[in-house]
């Protein structure tokens, strides 16, 4: 990186591994070295960025002020290139995409692989995350995209798509409410459930259906996972409440049928593609977000030919 200096390559190094000795073995650079470069800067400061232990080194408070920038210069840095390579037409950068873990699946995998087969020079990272740090990955940088469920409004976030996603009762194929058009939850209650729990956002929703209907419900498992709750149900052991999005693959694999419930106090989720609009993407990261806008409208579609 050749606009980052060397002080603040080797400053950053050791802020990372609190060690003089553990820098120099991964920046193959003399631990004395990397000593002077920090002690002419602490001296051109006035004040240490180090506290020296016997155990190892600990960032002072002018340390932790001048490692913050110097991260957001490395951010800063790397966006630059990215527009750079733009402005040459070269179509390749990377992209950084923040999503919920219903939507990291195989139709979203076949996404990326299209927009991979069109332009290879674009590499990407993927990270699952919660609504909250999605939203502070798109605030900071870290992520140029986010998609996120039922996001709260605010100045800092733009909704570029969205789609309703359905909540209804999940069974195996073969089961008796198979083939329904919708169906409500005071409906299905003579079957064993597999019941999501806190954290999960379905947990809110179930809970109330079953304050307002007031019936007791069967409870055959509990679960905060959605892969264990998917799974449970296919072993037959009970049926389930998710969000259609969560079966979208087994509905395709025909594994299992998704109902929708129909009682009126139920309100369907929003899946939201969401970016920043203090931020402007990079070249690439623009054509992947045209990518996932055709993905929300396929799905908008599967959900409407379900109703």
């Amino acid at each position: 990186m050749f606009a980052f200096s060397r002080f603040l390559l080797y400053f950053t190094e050791v802020s990372r591994q609190g060690s003089f000795r553990k820098a120099s073995e991964t920046l193959h650079v003399a631990a004395s070295s990397i000593d002077r470069q920090i002690l002419r800067v602490e001296k051109e400061l006035a004040m240490p960025l180090f506290e020296r232990h016997p155990t190892g080194l600990r960032l002072t408070a002018a340390g932790e002020l001048l490692l913050h920038a110097a991260n957001n210069w490395k951010k800063d840095f790397n966006r630059v290139c990215e527009q750079l390579d733009d402005l040459r037409g070269l179509r390749r950068g990377h992209v950084r995409i923040a999503t919920i873990d219903a939507i990291n699946r195989n139709f979203f995998s076949a996404m990326l692989k299209k927009v991979h087969h069109e332009y290879p020079n674009i590499s990407f990272t993927l990270t699952t995350m919660n609504n909250v740090d999605i939203e502070q990955a798109l605030i900071s940088g870290d992520a140029d995209f986010g998609i996120m469920l039922n996001p709260q409004s605010s100045r800092e976030l733009q909704v570029r798509a969205f789609t309703e996603i359905a909540i209804g009762i999940v069974v195996p194929k073969g089961h008796p409410l198979e083939g329904r058009s919708g169906i409500r939850f005071n409906q299905c209650t003579e079957y064993p459930f597999i019941l999501p729990s806190a954290p999960l956002m379905l947990c809110e929703p179930v809970d109330a259906l079953v304050n307002i209907t007031g019936i007791s419900v069967k409870e055959a498992a509990v679960s905060n996972n959605i892969h264990m709750i998917r799974s449970l149900i296919k072993e037959q052991i009970g049926i389930g409440v998710l969000c259609r999005l969560d079966i979208l693959d087994e509905i395709a694999n025909d594994q299992l049928a998704f109902i929708p419930l129909t009682d009126p106090q139920l309100k369907s989720f929003t899946l939201a593609l969401c970016v920043s609009p203090s931020r402007q993407l990079s070249l690439a990261a623009s054509m992947m977000l045209k990518q996932v806008e055709v993905l929300f409208s396929q799905i908008h579609s599967g959900s409407t030919s379900q109703r």
